[in-house]
């Protein structure tokens, strides 16, 4: 009698557990547009693999779609046009955070289920100890940061938002798929036997990289000027939509790893799992109907020709694409901003390296408070770290963990800084 009732229980349990997905693009502006397109893009994905909408919130600024340079108004693309299978993927993607409520504060209370510390009226994780979640976050990064349109999420607070979760219950599994640049850096002390598995579009000290870039950005005949997606991204999502659900969480690595062909894809936090399907991550619990698969030439992301952009050079290279092809004034003007912008950058960090003989080398940041704290003190007393210029925090790090100067001398000299523009 009691294995009977302990069969109903757990059939109880398995009925009202529910997918839960999570799906952030951290930047703004139009040379950015392939953050926005790849998650959309994987909005649409999870519907029509049967994930209830109301249990999929987007965080993701919402000015492509209509954005005057987008020659296609209301729509973006995350692919080319090929046979046809290149698909709006702005037309029915629901954004719940936009604008200034994409930032990692509402990022994490959504995580929590923090409801009462959110905007009115917003979604959240209402999730339980049966339910699986998903979140996959497309952006820029650094070091031990990842980047929101004005602010950044650090690793440390990452990690304590997962151990809060992990001790309340929050998930019966957690997958994280992270696109940004260094994105292997925000695992690097992932708990192993958390029921979190993570897979990141680089490792700690590499760049990640845009795809379907000019001139592979054509579509219905047009150039848009931009990549079109990431090709981390755009590789997972092209092989969940050819609808193979029978592929396991490892398969699916496997497939990634090898057809990511500018950076390492690497795996993390516990790994006890990687057995089970990615249709426990990739399809909602009620989805009844056969999945239509498409066909596997529709789609050719794995293909060395198409080309492909550093995405700590992708402004600079957006502008000069823009003006070569339009020599319009404004774009010349952009162009030279981002020259100088970079020059800027390469200066005054290479005086902070060879004033306090730092290294240089990938460094992650062990006191995270300094680093924090620097960050703030250089943007508020110079200016703001660009995508190129996040390139440099890893010097913050070191500087933070190598140097016997104390914080106030640390700020003073992060101050200074700014002195030499």
């Amino acid at each position: 009698m009691k294995y009977i009732l302990l069969l109903l229980t757990i059939g109880v349990f398995q009925v009202n557990a529910v997918n839960w997905a999570l799906l952030v693009s951290g930047s703004n502006a139009f040379y950015n547009y392939r953050h926005q397109a790849d998650v959309c893009h994987s909005y649409k994905t999870l519907i029509k693999n049967g994930y209830s909408p109301e249990n999929v919130i987007v965080f993701a600024y919402d000015d492509i779609a209509q954005n005057r340079q987008n020659i296609y108004k209301g729509a973006i693309y995350n692919q080319p046009n090929k046979d046809g299978f290149s698909d709006n993927v702005y037309d029915g993607c629901v954004i719940d955070y936009s604008k200034t409520d994409v930032n990692p504060t509402n990022f994490l209370n959504v995580l929590k289920g923090n409801y009462d510390h959110l905007p009115d009226g917003h979604k959240f994780i209402n999730s339980t100890r049966e339910d699986n979640i998903f979140v996959y976050f497309s952006d820029h990064g650094s070091p031990g940061l990842i980047a929101f349109p004005t602010s950044y999420l650090y690793e440390q607070e990452l990690m304590e938002t997962f151990q809060y979760m992990f001790e309340n219950n929050r998930y019966n599994k957690l997958v994280f798929y992270l696109e940004t640049c260094e994105s292997g850096s925000m695992f690097v002390n992932l708990p192993k036997d958390h029921r979190i598995y993570a897979l990141s579009a680089a490792n700690p000290y590499e760049s990640s990289w845009g795809t379907y870039c000019p001139p592979d950005d054509i579509v219905n005949g047009k150039n848009l000027g931009t990549c079109l997606g990431d090709e981390f991204s755009v590789t997972f999502l092209e092989n969940v939509d050819l609808g193979d659900f029978s592929q396991t969480l490892q398969e699916h690595f496997e497939f990634i790893r090898d057809n990511t062909l500018k950076s390492n894809v690497m795996q993390w936090g516990d790994l006890s799992f990687t057995s089970e399907t990615i249709k426990e991550f990739f399809w909602g619990r009620k989805f009844l109907e056969k999945r239509k698969m498409c066909p596997k030439d529709a789609f050719f992301m794995n293909d060395e020709n198409v080309s492909r952009w550093d995405s700590r050079d992708n402004k600079l290279l957006f502008y000069q694409n823009r003006y070569n092809q339009t020599g319009d004034l404004e774009d010349f003007i952009e162009l030279e901003k981002e020259i100088k912008s970079r020059a800027y950058f390469d200066t005054i960090f290479g005086e902070l390296q060879q004033s306090l003989k730092l290294t240089g080398d990938y460094h992650f940041a062990l006191n995270q408070n300094c680093l924090k704290s620097v960050i703030e003190i250089f943007e508020n007393k110079c200016t703001k770290l660009t995508d190129y210029g996040l390139k440099y925090v890893k010097l913050f790090g070191e500087m933070c963990d190598s140097t016997n100067l104390l914080q106030i001398q640390l700020n003073m000299i992060v101050s200074s800084l700014c002195m030499t523009e």
